[in-house]
């Protein structure tokens, strides 16, 4: 697990992953908004959003080598907001697959495109 802090704020951080995800020809099967929830509960959250995102086609792939990888797909991350500041947080494909025992030439690319996803909000130093 990995988290990285952002160069924009969590609106528009969410917008570009968003917009990269699409851009990348991936699909985004759903959100969990967890502040929304929380207030419907009576209850204060900061900004926490969990971004539920892949492609059919190559998280199938794993899930042919061994259907217990499901639990950890589709791909994830997590966008919260500390100090007006966001942060995402996020497992390579690689590190879920190696959790399941699961080896697989498609494990690059998904690691890859992880990264290009976050490579547009990642703020250096």
């Amino acid at each position: 697990m990995q988290i990285i802090k952002c160069k924009f704020n969590f609106d528009e951080c969410e917008q570009k992953i968003k917009n990269e995800i699409k851009r990348l020809n991936a699909i985004l099967f759903f959100e969990v908004d967890h502040k929304k929830n929380a207030e419907e509960v009576g209850l204060q959250l900061n900004k926490c959003k969990v971004l539920y995102f892949g492609n059919p086609r190559v998280g199938t792939l794993l899930m042919q080598k061994k259907i217990e990888i499901s639990l950890d797909l589709p791909l994830r991350l997590a966008l919260w907001e500390k100090d007006g500041e966001c942060f995402v947080e996020y497992k390579l494909p690689s590190e879920i697959a190696k959790e399941y025992d699961v080896e697989s030439d498609v494990l690059k690319k998904m690691d890859e495109f992880m990264l290009t996803i976050l490579s547009q909000i990642r703020r250096e130093g």
